[in-house]
């Protein structure tokens, strides 16, 4: 029992340690994403028009639910991942479906250019909100307590200083993974947006295909940075403008006929999906569980 005990304690140690780190943050990151599809296509299908709209507004609830106790929190690890599942549950229940109302209630059909299908009406909703976002984004382009290293190379190109930063024990790591989720989806949505809509560039304009490879060369430039992490909370609020940077080129891809969706049909494909569940699960579990361990080590 003891010996079996301590090699329990050992493979725990050797996951603790640079790439595996990075490697189980990242999965559990990027994992959710289609997760998150899988469970908004479920909504739609298994509840009656009209009754997905106060499902929409119970997941939402939920997610508040999480946020608040999470920042009420004094441990960076439960705020860091209630704040990010929080900022996925918010996505798809407040925002992903009530994109969805407006369009349905009018009866307004796709985008269509050039006799070629570019994009639903809900999506035309969320491409209008980019005005939005880029009027809010310099709020945390320029915030003191930013840890993006894009945000602060711009601060260095414009030569601001935004003043020293919070020390980590003031930090409200589920406020501050919640919005950096919630901005990193809405940003990375509205690139892939302009990307397939023929109006401004294309599936199949020569810009897209360049910009798909720079992102994805890109992505996998993060990860290799990722792959250096020694702690797992760091790794994972890292791992999120990685995941996203690395779904838009699965978007385009997808979008180009190269593989199925099949997250986006679960009914259809349960063992992928019960796959991609497994994976997500253990690899969240395995990043839940290190924080706790690397704790104990050190007392």
């Amino acid at each position: 029992m003891i010996e079996a005990t301590a090699t329990r304690a050992t493979a725990l140690g050797r996951l603790a340690t640079p790439p595996f780190v990075g490697i189980l943050a990242f999965i559990a990151v990027l994992g959710i994403v289609p997760l998150m599809h899988s469970v908004l296509q479920l909504v739609m299908d298994a509840f009656p028009e009209g009754y997905d709209t106060p499902v929409s507004l119970g997941i939402g609830a939920v997610a508040v639910a999480l946020m608040v106790y999470g920042s009420l929190s004094s441990s960076e690890a439960v705020g860091t991942w209630l704040g990010f599942i929080a900022a996925h549950l918010v996505w798809t229940g407040w925002i992903e479906l009530s994109f969805r109302f407006n369009p349905e209630f009018m009866g307004m059909g796709p985008l269509i250019v050039d006799g070629e299908h570019v994009l639903s009406a809900s999506l035309l909703f969320v491409e209008a909100t980019v005005g939005l976002l880029m009027a809010t984004l310099p709020f945390f382009v320029f915030n003191r307590d930013t840890r993006c290293n894009a945000f602060m190379w711009i601060q260095r190109v414009f030569r601001y200083d935004a003043g020293k930063p919070s020390p980590a024990t003031e930090r409200n790591f589920a406020r501050i993974t919640f919005l950096e989720v919630l901005y990193v989806i809405w940003f990375c949505y509205a690139v892939s947006l302009f990307m397939v809509d023929s109006r401004f560039l294309g599936l199949h304009h020569p810009f897209t295909y360049a910009l798909t490879f720079l992102l994805t060369m890109w992505a996998f430039y993060l990860l290799m940075r990722l792959a250096r992490f020694t702690r797992v909370l760091a790794a994972v609020r890292y791992a999120v403008p990685t995941a996203g940077v690395l779904w838009v080129s699965i978007e385009i891809t997808q979008e180009w006929g190269l593989f199925e969706e099949f997250w986006t049909k679960p009914q259809e494909y349960v063992l992928e999906m019960g796959i991609l569940l497994g994976a997500f699960l253990l690899a969240l579990f395995l990043a839940v569980i290190m924080p706790r361990r690397r704790t104990v080590t050190k007392s």
